[in-house]
């Protein structure tokens, strides 16, 4: 404490931190000595208890539970009240301090136990931790207590029972009692409040007041079955179940109270079915029908706590799900819809109750882009992704980018499927109009050249042709000398290559055998030209019966070749070049390969999404897509394969009819 100027006390900072410490555990250990000494005192006032022995010991569920909740710390109490216990009893004070030790060595050998080998939780919310409670904290850590206590006794002369082996048996069911009675209301024995309220209280008095009169029943004197009805002891089986169900842990624990004291009362009073035989036998008739009365009723608690936690899971990952903008939704084995988010119910117009346990393919009427049979087998394979075509409610066509993937249980059995649909209508749209406006472009692209092409053919190309012959004319009708004749001869040779690059250029920019005659020798003619202008060796396959194509395909692949002979010329340092070309009845497949450098991945990557529409990779890709089909580049140290199939239909349609609407 420190005084300050004004004359007033004040507790210092650091202090006043470690203080409450210090008051909280004391206070603990003060209630747990006062808890223990009150149920040490409980467990001796039993009229049979011999040599401080005691069919049913509650102090040990007092230890135990209080090691749980507040640590190791709290041992001087329950070593102290163990002591305090014994001391006012005739008995040598050695005999004290040894059952004193070996209780307290057994509450903390327990509460290690459950700590550090069962991850034990003191709110037994889990199956685990019940079961952990069971095994560890009533069985095991008793042997201890027991055999301390038993070898204390038998040490200092005090006869227990009727010897060694009889004394630790009962000492030890007795502490497991103590254990599976008062341990659990003593953890969670808050939660009993919440539950008994509104009106659960009444439900919790009647049960209680049943419970009650069954072991009236069993164990109240006159009142009471006789031995040779022990099996009607069992009556109180339902009461129990009852509380575990309704009131879980906490309600199942107080009812093992309760029909532990009628059992211990009836049974010492030599009344209800466990008196026929020797006090021996009787205590153990007595702890066998409290353990398994006590085990059940706490296990099936358990089941209820865990079964209610998963459904919890269930219930906040569903709020989840239903917090998404997608739809999401679970199919069955059989397809039938099994869960349904909020997400669905804003995307398809149809609610929860009425989706259930209907095909989700027939409600939505889906519309797959390949056969189902197809689709269905990659989805038991493990997941599917793709578009789909659905149907809302009010009629609305919804398309989606829908992923589908395969649920399965513990044992890898399939259980159902997980399908999350992403509303893409407005995209798709938005792409297919860039699509048609990339495919105006490319025609307007063609066209463009064409009309260039001609004109530097039928226009420019004449005027060089009237001019070459204007210069033989002019050659022919005059003598001029030596200087002049080289002059003319000069200007015919600059002429006809200026012809002969013109006609080239023209050509590179739409060759009009394509339109006279045909890609397959457009492709010859170009191929030939290439190989002389580049130096590189270049081989067209192809089959001589190659039949003509609609205009709008002939174009798109020669151009790809095209460009793919440029890059290869301008960037691979091959010195070969291959073009192989195969038509099927339902598709064409163009190929391209070079032994040169490759193109790095990230090059790769920059060509096909990045650049002027109709240059380089992406163009040829843009050209593709416009047909339906699809462009594939495999690039590696080895050389460069540009791989191009397109169909000759698409969704029933003949090439003609493509062509005839990208033209429109």
């Amino acid at each position: 404490m420190v005084i300050d100027a004004s004359g007033s006390a004040r507790v210092p900072m650091d202090a006043s931190r470690h203080e409450l410490p210090r008051l909280q555990l004391r206070l603990r250990l003060l209630l747990v000595f006062a808890f223990y000494l009150a149920a040490g005192k409980l467990g001796l006032s039993v009229p049979y208890t011999s040599g401080n022995i005691s069919p049913l010991w509650p102090a040990s569920g007092v230890a135990l539970g209080s090691v749980l909740l507040w640590g190791f710390e709290v041992w001087p109490a329950i070593a102290l009240a163990a002591f305090l216990v014994n001391f006012f009893r005739p008995l040598p004070v050695m005999a004290g301090l040894g059952i004193a030790l070996g209780n307290t060595s057994s509450a903390l050998f327990g509460g290690y136990l459950l700590r550090r080998f069962a991850g034990f939780q003191p709110s037994l919310a889990r199956m685990r931790d019940v079961l952990s409670l069971v095994l560890l904290g009533a069985v095991v850590s008793p042997i201890v207590a027991a055999s301390i206590g038993v070898t204390t006794l038998f040490l200092t002369h005090v006869r227990a029972w009727s010897g060694p082996w009889s004394a630790w048996r009962v000492w030890w069911l007795g502490q497991a009692m103590g254990v599976l009675i008062v341990t659990p209301l003593y953890l969670i024995g808050r939660e009993l409040v919440s539950f008994v309220r509104g009106h659960r209280l009444t439900e919790f008095v009647v049960l209680s007041a049943g419970l009650c009169t069954s072991c009236w029943a069993v164990f109240g004197g006159r009142a009471g079955i006789g031995p040779q009805d022990d099996v009607l002891a069992f009556v109180v089986f339902p009461f129990v179940i009852w509380a575990a169900i309704r009131f879980r842990v906490a309600g199942t624990a107080m009812a093992g109270i309760l029909m532990a004291a009628f059992a211990v009362w009836g049974t010492a009073h030599s009344n209800g079915p466990f008196v026929e035989h020797t006090a021996l036998v009787n205590t153990a008739l007595m702890q066998l029908f409290i353990a398994v009365t006590s085990i059940t009723g706490l296990i099936l608690a358990g089941v209820i706590m865990e079964r209610e936690r998963a459904q919890e899971v269930v219930r906040a990952q569903a709020e989840l799900l239903d917090a998404a903008n997608d739809a999401i939704f679970v199919r069955s084995p059989h397809a039938k819809i099994t869960f349904w988010n909020k997400g669905a119910e804003r995307l398809f117009g149809w609610t929860k109750e009425e989706a259930i346990g209907k095909s989700a393919h027939e409600m939505l009427q889906t519309e797959f882009p390949t056969p189902f049979e197809e689709v269905l087998k990659r989805s038991r394979e493990g997941a599917w992704e793709g578009d789909l075509a659905h149907t809302a409610r009010d009629g609305t066509k919804v398309t989606v980018a829908s992923s589908s993937t395969k649920l399965t249980d513990a044992q890898n059995n399939m259980v159902g499927w997980l399908t999350i649909n992403t509303d893409v209508t407005q995209r798709r749209v938005a792409e297919k109009a860039a699509r048609q406006l990339s495919a105006r472009f490319v025609r307007m692209q063609d066209e463009e050249r064409r009309r260039l092409a001609r004109e530097l053919h039928d226009s420019a190309g004449q005027t060089l042709a009237a001019l070459a012959m204007n210069l033989a004319q002019f050659q022919g009708s005059i003598k001029p000398n030596a200087k002049e004749a080289q002059l003319l001869s000069d200007s015919q040779l600059l002429l006809k290559g200026l012809t002969k690059e013109l006609r080239t250029i023209s050509h590179l920019l739409h060759p009009p055998l394509l339109d006279e005659i045909g890609l397959p020798y457009a492709l010859k003619y170009y191929i030939d030209g290439f190989a002389k202008r580049s130096g590189i060796d270049t081989v067209l396959e192809l089959a001589p019966d190659f039949e003509r194509l609609p205009p709008g395909f002939e174009i798109a692949i020669f151009r790809i070749v095209q460009e793919c002979l440029t890059n290869i010329h301008l960037h691979s340092g091959s010195a070969t070049a291959e073009i192989r070309l195969a038509r099927s009845d339902v598709d064409v497949r163009l190929e391209v390969r070079d032994q040169g450098k490759g193109i790095p991945v990230e090059k790769r990557l920059s060509l096909l999404t990045a650049g002027h529409m109709g240059v380089g990779l992406r163009g040829m890709q843009e050209r593709v897509a416009q047909l339906g089909g699809a462009l594939d580049v495999q690039s590696g140290d080895s050389g460069t394969i540009v791989t191009a199939l397109v169909p000759l239909s698409r969704s029933g349609r003949t090439p003609s009819d493509v062509v005839e609407v990208e033209k429109a």
